[in-house]
């Protein structure tokens, strides 16, 4: 009978060392588009409204000074507004400066959006409608005003309890193990 007792607790001690889940938020509304413009994966979030997948455009926005080349442009179609881009631009661009050149789709010149990549290469801006979109890429910003990239969104769960837990029935699982070891050498 101590044998079954023993048997159950050690049972219970190994469920109960079993990692659990963290549930994560739920996802703001919105919607959400994902598109390859030459070889660059874009995700495209609208606040309100819908919006499509980004294409690649073959020609830039018109607000694109001469002589520059873009590094990339790229049109989204849609009803979306408070829309923001994300996309990595490799690592080799981190630091630098980065213009937005935007051409409405009623052929108006935009407001250009101007920020700094981020260290781990990730380009993110935001924009009041949808329209023609061209990247260009400047100078290295200094360290001082970089962008030091994403963070990662708090659950608002704290598993410090848990953790505290599963190391106390951890040692009561390995005190029943010894125990029960002394008792049958006896």
């Amino acid at each position: 009978m101590k044998k079954r007792i023993a048997a159950i607790a050690c049972a219970a001690a190994l469920m109960l060392a079993l990692p659990t889940l963290a549930w994560a938020a739920p996802s703001p509304s919105g919607n959400n588009e994902t598109g390859n413009v030459g070889g660059i994966t874009v995700t495209v979030k609208a606040e309100n409204g819908t919006v499509s997948a980004p294409v690649a455009s073959d020609k830039p926005a018109k607000t694109v000074p001469e002589g520059v080349t873009p590094l990339m442009s790229f049109v989204v179609d849609g009803t979306g507004t408070n829309v923001t881009f994300s996309f990595n631009v490799g690592s080799q661009y981190a630091n630098h400066a980065f213009t937005v050149y935007v051409e409405y789709g009623n052929g108006e010149a935009g407001e250009n959006i101007t920020g700094v990549v981020a260290s781990d290469g990730t380009l993110t801006f935001t924009a009041p409608s949808l329209s023609i979109f061209s990247v260009v890429i400047g100078d290295v910003v200094s360290s001082s005003t970089a962008n030091t990239g994403s963070t990662s969104p708090q659950t608002g769960i704290d598993l410090g309890t848990v953790a505290g837990a599963t190391v106390v029935t951890a040692i009561a699982a390995g005190a029943v193990f010894v125990a029960l070891r002394k008792k049958v050498t006896e």
